[in-house]
């Protein structure tokens, strides 16, 4: 259940959620806080704000199994940060509580087969272009779920291409978590009072000068890579 948003984007509307989903979000959204507050997070680079505020609107993205890096990673100097959380029930409890972290969220999936049979891939995909251009980031996980072994979604690099803006990949792992080994995408829970590794990456121009699967292969990499970094780092004593 979606509304439009006063600059015409979409956005969950609160009040038509189910109560107990709205209940959900919220919850997870206290414990979002809690996690961040006690938690000593370890960016990579240090100076990863420096680095990376100067690029402007910017296309932000981690593996859907590791989508709580996005809430450490966050800055209030970055502005506003609009995320895409999927239409589905556990989407929709993803987007209460991404509301009750101040920001706004659209709802649909990324390109798929499935794109075109009512999941809101292609109004998503025209809403995230409006944020960009009207000078907002986005981010968005990085495969189209629920797909095994971490494909990078296409319309994450259509994206890129038609924006003209840069991509940045984030990865954090805590020195105290959960994985949750049966679900498809391996999610990681991040526990309170915790020491916190957040690797990020890029920018990744996709311009004429690189084809798509070229983009694919480097942004998976990056992740995978930047994932395994952040597990070593968290783990490692003193």
């Amino acid at each position: 259940m979606t509304a439009s948003a006063p600059d015409g984007t979409t956005s969950v509307a609160q009040t038509k959620l189910l109560p107990s989903r709205r209940f959900l979000g919220f919850v997870l959204s206290l414990y979002v806080r809690l996690v961040k507050a006690t938690s000593r997070i370890v960016p990579v680079p240090a100076d990863v704000y420096e680095r990376y505020l100067p690029l402007g609107p910017t296309i932000y993205i981690a593996w859907h199994g590791n989508a709580m890096a996005m809430p450490l990673f966050y800055h209030p100097d970055m502005g506003e940060v609009v995320c895409l959380a999927s239409p589905h029930p556990d989407g929709q409890i993803a987007a209460a509580c991404v509301n009750a972290l101040g920001h706004r969220t659209i709802l649909g999936t990324g390109a798929s087969e499935k794109a075109v049979h009512g999941t809101g891939g292609m109004a998503a995909f025209r809403a995230l272009m409006r944020e960009l251009e009207a000078g907002h980031s986005v981010f968005l996980t990085a495969e189209v779920p629920p797909k095994r072994g971490r494909p990078v979604s296409k319309g994450i690099v259509a994206l890129a291409r038609m924006s003209g803006r840069p991509i940045v990949t984030a990865s954090a792992a805590s020195s105290h978590r959960s994985i949750l080994e049966r679900v498809w995408d391996k999610m990681q829970i991040n526990h309170p009072f915790g020491r916190v590794a957040l690797i990020v990456q890029g920018p990744v121009m996709v311009d004429e000068s690189v084809t798509d699967e070229q983009a694919l292969a480097q942004l998976k990499q990056m992740l995978d890579e930047g994932y395994e970094r952040a597990f070593r780092l968290a783990d490692q004593r003193g």
